[in-house]
């Protein structure tokens, strides 16, 4: 099953890595459709540091639900930020590009 897997991925038939990290919020709340559900579970079943991701994920959401209030170091959300912007355009420059 796995080797199936593999090869289904590495022949653009099955997500990778990058774009099952893509939908992993809409998989944890449920809104997946089922074809997509079902493509995500295999390649968790598959790849042991994704599956370890969503487990980090989870929990970092369980985490922030007990938590009243988080204060954030203002170098911290500028950074984050600034990484956001940075990975939004160079994934814009990529869609422009393969247009």
């Amino acid at each position: 099953m796995k080797f199936i897997t593999a090869l289904k991925t590495a022949l653009g038939m099955a997500p990778g890595c990058e774009q099952v990290n893509e939908f992993l919020a809409e998989y944890v709340e449920g809104t997946l459709d089922e074809k997509m559900r079902a493509q995500f579970q295999e390649h968790m079943d598959m790849c042991k540091c994704c599956d370890h991701y969503l487990d980090q994920y989870r929990h970092t959401i369980q985490l922030t639900k007990e938590t009243d209030e988080i204060s954030v170091p203002s170098e911290l959300a500028e950074h984050t930020l600034a990484f956001l912007r940075k990975s939004n355009a160079f994934a814009s420059d990529q869609d422009a590009a393969s247009s």
